[in-house]
């Protein structure tokens, strides 16, 4: 099995190579921040706005509250935008501002609310990534022990515990395990068997089965009904959006270690849940397990190269001396053959 692992790992198994061929996501994995707002222009365009009053017009409303997040007034914001949802209620742009804000405030459910309702005016929202953040408001809105048992992205919550159960990356059959989207039916619908020898009695011997067995019985998020976000051809975006934008959510950071999974970048898969540590992930221990685990397997992947690259080189050494003993054989043979 290592040998089909190593043919992955030959350009991904140093942080400089994954950096190269993924520069964004290295940036946000490696905590590099968005640029601070510019506030002088931020200001000067309130002032604009308030010279020039439209209060007809939702966009302008808009501009105006989105320059007051952008400054951290979440409160003026949400002042202005909680009136008009009602007045603008099928404004995309109040909806998602007033969520956005909400969000920000730590008030989940009414985020979640908002961000519902701009979705349902506009599917494809900020280009296809707006029903990321519903998701993410959906895993935020549950108890600890819920966001300990799911991943936000909760197509991937049975593939994360169930990896972990077989041993990854020692026993999978291949690396690739990751690289197929789960099913499209939530986890909750999938029948369960307690039977005495049944699989999913065995992985409840351990932790990490005893997890994912409790996330079957979880009702699905909302959204799983609508979309399955792992089959998404925006995923990989999607997940490192909602990480860009939410750099101390350490549920950001577990999905971008999936990410980076999927893409053989194990160097940045074992970053990524270090950082969801450090931010205090309720999953932090097994997280830990999981990031030993891949840095331990580019350990023992770089020794079997190297083991290799020694044998080649005797190999080599070994070629090199029978065919120059062959040759001086040759020599003395035509220079001794009178």
């Amino acid at each position: 099995m290592h040998e089909d692992v190593h043919a992955c790992l030959w350009d991904a198994d140093t942080l400089r190579t994954e950096r190269s061929r993924h520069p964004k996501m290295a940036d946000v994995v490696l905590g590099k921040g968005a640029p601070a707002p510019n506030t002088p222009e931020l200001r000067k365009r309130i002032r604009d706005l308030r010279a020039a009053p439209r209060e007809e017009d939702a966009a302008w409303w808009n501009n105006l509250a989105g320059a007051h997040i952008r400054l951290g007034e979440l409160e003026t914001a949400v002042r202005l935008l909680e009136p008009l949802t009602n007045r603008f209620a099928s404004d995309y742009g109040i909806h998602a501002n007033l969520g956005t804000a909400y969000h920000l405030q730590g008030r989940f459910a009414e985020a979640e609310r908002e961000i519902a309702r701009d979705l349902e005016i506009n599917p494809e929202a900020h280009f296809g990534l707006e029903k990321y953040h519903l998701a993410l408001l959906q895993y935020l809105m549950r108890d600890t022990e819920y966001q300990k048992r799911h991943l936000y992205v909760d197509e991937w919550t049975e593939k994360f515990w169930t990896s972990s159960v077989r041993g990854w990356p020692f026993s999978w059959p291949e690396i690739g395990i990751l690289t197929k989207a789960p099913d499209t039916l939530p986890v909750a619908a999938k029948p369960i068997s307690m039977e005495v020898g049944s699989p999913a009695a065995a992985s409840a011997e351990t932790t990490d089965g005893y997890q994912a067995l409790r996330a079957t019985f979880d009702p699905p998020p909302a959204y799983r009904y609508r979309w399955n976000l792992a089959d998404d051809p925006k995923f990989e975006e999607g997940a490192l959006y909602m990480a860009s934008l939410n750099s101390r959510q350490p549920a950001c950071f577990v999905m971008l270690g999936i990410v980076c999974l999927k893409n053989h970048d194990y160097n940045l898969a074992a970053a990524a849940y270090e950082r969801a540590i450090q931010l205090g992930s309720p999953q932090s221990e097994p997280l830990k397990t999981r990031a030993e685990k891949i840095r331990g397997f580019m350990r023992e992947s770089r020794s079997h190269s190297n083991g290799a690259k020694i044998v080649g080189f005797i190999g080599l050494g070994l070629l090199f001396a029978v065919v120059y003993g062959f040759w001086r054989m040759i020599r003395w043979f035509f220079e001794n053959r009178g």
